[in-house]
């Protein structure tokens, strides 16, 4: 059967080889990620569903490989929602022995065909019973990879906090004239303007608070295993308020599983339920899973969840100040993408009272 709908941006040696492997007549880009990305629905002709998603350049063949790695035992140990990796065993006869297969390159970039995953993600009006759902099924992942191998040491995340912010201290306070770049879209220059004055009364507060908190963690040895760590509400799907696709997971590595439990929780904050409901949900999801796997993760604290989130809000709208205006980056992700990502943080780090 012939191809066909298939975006003529997606190179012809990767169209072919999913079309060798999976039978797929149809592809058809659908987002541009923050970290340059790029990912395509797919269709074949069997009627299945498939993600291809080219990797960001930073992204090394070894590195995307021992993510599939751990992608693979946690489904095999029983985490089925996630995204799997197809495997192109009869196409990949030239790689390393200790290869995964699930690896395609051409051009110096990398690309994976994953299984399609249904469901929506959940907004900040989501029900505290779906938001602990979603902490249930982050445990179950949690759960499944343990049986790779769990260490006692300080847990990097908060080293690597510590570090961005004495790296972005260095940028502030950044000039408010800055923001009135031509390049700059409107709506982004907006928001911009808003982090930026915002910064400007509650940095030096919040650098402190920051600073004082992790530090107090950065001295313990806590329980780290392999854990997603970019887990925010658009990479976990829910259909009928349940979990049903685990997405996106270039940030996986071993940490806290406390820094799983802030991305999430602070998808939801500010929104319909006060914080403290929302930590409670869930830590009771969390909880209540493990205490029904034999194979569970260790439960960490609400202070070094809660410590993870505020420092992680602050600098991730220090980031977007320092990466627009002092590095000029470039992000193939929409103006309007970009603003709200923006807006949504402004949110979190200025709560109702």
């Amino acid at each position: 059967m012939h191809c066909r709908m298939i975006d003529p941006d997606i190179p012809q040696p990767i169209v072919q080889a999913v079309v060798n492997r999976c039978g797929i007549i149809s592809i058809r880009k659908i987002a541009s990620g923050l970290s340059g990305g790029v990912v395509a629905h797919c269709r074949a002709t069997d009627g299945r569903q498939y993600a291809l998603k080219r990797w960001p350049k930073s992204f090394s063949r070894n590195r995307i490989e021992s993510i599939h790695r751990v992608l693979r035992h946690a489904w095999k140990e029983g985490c089925e929602i996630i995204a799997l990796p197809v495997i192109f065993t009869p196409l990949t006869h030239e790689l390393p022995a200790d290869s995964v297969g699930t690896v395609l390159s051409t051009n110096g970039d990398c690309w994976e065909l994953s299984h399609w995953r249904p469901g929506k993600p959940l907004t900040t009006t989501a029900d505290l019973n779906t938001i602990r759902r979603g902490a249930e099924a982050i445990s179950q992942f949690h759960g499944c990879t343990k049986s790779l191998g769990s260490l006692h040491q300080p847990p990097p995340i908060i080293e690597e906090r510590l570090r961005t912010l004495a790296s972005r201290r260095q940028h502030f306070p950044i000039p408010i004239q800055s923001i009135n770049r031509a390049d700059l879209p409107t709506d982004v220059a907006a928001a911009l303007r808003d982090a930026a004055n915002l910064l400007h009364w509650k940095w030096d507060e919040a650098c402190a608070q920051i600073h004082r908190s992790l530090t107090e963690h950065s001295g313990c040895k806590l329980a780290t295993q392999y854990v997603l760590r970019d887990v925010h509400a658009e990479h976990l799907l829910f259909s009928a308020e349940k979990p049903t696709g685990l997405i996106d997971f270039d940030a996986v590595r071993v940490d806290t599983p406390a820094s799983d439990l802030a991305r999430w929780a602070g998808s939801f904050l500010p929104g319909q339920h006060s914080a403290e409901d929302i930590w409670e949900a869930v830590f009771a999801g969390y909880r209540g899973n493990t205490e029904q796997t034999d194979n569970a993760a260790e439960t960490p604290t609400l202070k070094l969840a809660a410590d993870l989130c505020f420092a992680g809000t602050w600098l991730s709208l220090a980031n977007w100040l320092v990466w627009l205006l002092v590095e000029r980056r470039d992000f193939e992700a929409s103006p309007g993408v970009l603003a709200e990502r923006i807006y949504n943080l402004i949110r979190v780090a200025t709560p109702r009272n």
